[in-house]
C-alpha cells in the first residue's frame, strides 16, 4: 500500500474533520473513492472521528498571550541586538585587517625607500 495515499486521505479527511463537516457520510466517501484501502484507512479514519468527538477548542487567557508576546519580543530584540553586535565586531576585524595592511605598506614603502638611499650611497662611494 502507498503511504502517501494513506496520508493524503487521512490529511483530507483531518481537514474534512475540522470544517465541522464530520459525519459518518464523510468516511464513507473517503473509503467509497479508495476501496482498494478500505482495510487501512477504516480503523484510521474511526480513531481520527473518535479523537475529534473528544476535543475540546482551547482559548489561551490573556494574560498567556501577554506573556507570551512579551517574551516573544524580547526574544526578537535579543536576537536583533546579536546581529548588530556580530555585525559591529565583524566591521571592527575588517577596520583592524586594513588598519594591519596598511602599517604593512607603510613599511615596506619605508624600506624601500631606506634601501634605495644605501644602494645610491653605495653608487656614489664607489664612484
Amino acid at each position: 500500500m502507498s503511504d502517501n495515499i494513506v496520508v493524503e486521505v487521512l490529511a483530507a479527511h483531518a481537514d474534512h474533520l475540522m470544517g465541522d463537516e464530520a459525519g459518518e457520510a464523510g468516511s464513507k466517501d473517503y473509503l467509497d473513492l479508495f476501496p482498494d484501502y478500505r482495510a487501512e484507512l477504516t480503523p484510521l479514519l474511526g480513531i481520527a472521528e473518535r479523537v475529534k468527538a473528544v476535543l475540546v477548542p482551547v482559548t489561551p487567557s490573556p494574560a498567556f498571550e501577554a506573556g507570551l508576546k512579551q517574551d516573544l519580543l524580547a526574544a526578537a530584540i535579543k536576537r536583533a541586538e546579536e546581529e548588530e553586535e556580530k555585525k559591529r565586531v565583524s566591521f571592527l576585524r575588517r577596520r583592524g585587517v586594513l588598519i594591519g595592511a596598511a602599517a604593512v605598506g607603510s613599511a615596506l614603502s619605508v624600506a624601500g625607500i631606506v634601501a634605495a638611499l644605501l644602494l645610491r650611497q653605495r653608487a656614489i662611494a664607489r664612484a
